[in-house]
């Protein structure tokens, strides 16, 4: 089926160069929406909602902007956020700007890292778009709900290494 004038929009919002120089999706073909109920389904198996996660990113940015760009540590983990200048939209095209900062989050016991901005917060949060694989900004579900949840004494509904 043809994609409408607004899917097109959208889409081309997520290419690289339009909202930011590497876009959105990577080396991911397949459709916005295609992605997001990937996702959605494992965090679903998961039984982990991603609110959940968005909230967990956000609080180390928080925590990590306090740093001044100097490390935090906060339960275990340590926290870098740097800031760059200016400001990203929301590639689904919501009103509002989020400012560009990057998050660094290691747990510190087992050297683990995770890379994110403050606009990954909200397309998780917002839209369940966590990035299209190979993108500079992707956060594996999986990957993330086994970051917090073997590392933040919280207990997972199922084994994130065997839910599909």
């Amino acid at each position: 089926m043809k994609p409408t004038p607004e899917e097109e929009r959208l889409m081309n919002n997520f290419l690289p160069g339009k909202i930011s120089k590497d876009g959105f999706l990577g080396s991911d073909s397949r459709h916005i929406h295609d992605i997001i109920e990937e996702d959605m389904r494992i965090l679903e198996a998961l039984d982990v909602d991603r609110t959940y996660l968005a909230d967990r990113l956000h609080f180390f940015i928080r925590r990590g902007r306090e740093g001044l760009e100097m490390p935090v540590e906060e339960e275990g983990y340590r926290i870098e956020v740097h800031w760059q200048r200016g400001m990203l939209p929301c590639p689904f095209g919501e009103p509002g700007l989020h400012p560009k900062l990057m998050a660094f989050v290691t747990h510190s016991a087992s050297g683990k890292t995770i890379r994110y901005s403050q606009l990954s917060v909200h397309l998780i949060r917002r839209h369940g778009f966590f990035g299209g694989k190979g993108s500079f900004f992707r956060l594996q579900p999986r990957e993330l709900v086994h970051f917090f949840c073997d590392r933040a004494g919280l207990a997972c509904a199922k084994d994130p290494e065997t839910a599909d």
